[in-house]
């Protein structure tokens, strides 16, 4: 069976690739993902406690149907909004979710923690610009005294009642491991260790020269590989042409006449 002749991906694919990804709508559709999230929003709780994941938007209705994965199960759960009450440890996990039309959302991690305090963070992985808050949680709501915040194991903040804090348009320097401390019951108690990660906000200035270098290597991609076509092309018209005059002098040109015998 003859084999079909492949089409090439060249550089106008890639040319019209490249003006939709950088246009506004190109990249409002390249993040067209479901969205998961927490409410409380803390990613660490304690076994008994209840916690809602929603499924997309904020003006999602309860009736949407989603789609919910735990730790790679797919759920029998199929509405926009999932209340885990009286948390065991056993919903510790992986959360994603997905909503008709979108793709699958980015995974969530709750971890559900049988101990005396821990601490939980509004996120764990931020940018710049935004606001940390930082909130140490006793079990059962048991009042805890002299609580220390602690980041890279130094004092950050003390209370001699419990109180939560707020750090406001956070930096890189903000990154570390945090804990605290806190007196529960005549007894010292020490939280879980968290990681908190801040990431650099890249503002649009450093997006404007990205903006222009990626689409101009398309265009000169694109005229590389039109000049080589052209080039090509020349080449094989010259080849044919050159062929088709050799045939034809073959047909066309006199056989020699010998030379007529000696007197």
């Amino acid at each position: 069976m003859e084999k079909m002749p492949t089409i090439p991906v060249g550089a106008p694919a890639l040319l019209w690739i490249a003006l939709l990804l950088f246009s506004p709508d190109g990249m409002s559709a390249a993040i067209w993902k479901s969205k998961l999230s927490l409410n409380p929003p803390w990613r660490k709780i304690f076994r008994g406690e209840t916690v809602t994941l929603t499924c997309g938007a904020n003006s999602s209705s309860e009736d949407e149907s989603s789609v919910w994965i735990h730790n790679g199960t797919t759920l029998k759960v199929t509405n926009s909004r999932w209340d885990i009450v009286k948390a065991r440890m056993q919903d510790s996990g992986e959360y994603q979710c997905r909503n008709k039309g979108l793709d699958i959302s980015e995974p969530v991690y709750l971890n559900v923690i049988s101990d005396w305090l821990i601490l939980q963070a509004s996120a764990e992985v931020m940018m710049e610009g935004e606001s940390l808050f930082l909130r140490c949680h006793s079990w059962k709501n048991l009042n805890a005294f002299k609580v220390i915040y602690y980041k890279d194991n130094r004092a950050l903040k003390y209370w001699y009642e419990n109180h939560n804090i707020s750090i406001t348009n956070v930096t890189e320097g903000d990154s570390g491991i945090y804990y605290c401390v806190g007196r529960i019951q005549r007894l010292n108690y020490t939280s879980n260790k968290l990681k908190i990660i801040v990431k650099k906000q890249y503002t649009q200035r450093n997006y404007f020269w990205l903006q222009f270098i990626i689409p101009l290597l398309v265009v000169i991609l694109f005229a590389v590989d039109t000049g080589l076509l052209i080039s090509t092309h020349k080449q094989f018209t010259l080849l044919l042409k050159m062929k088709r005059m050799r045939r034809r002098n073959r047909f066309t040109d006199p056989q020699p006449k010998p030379d007529p015998p000696g007197n």
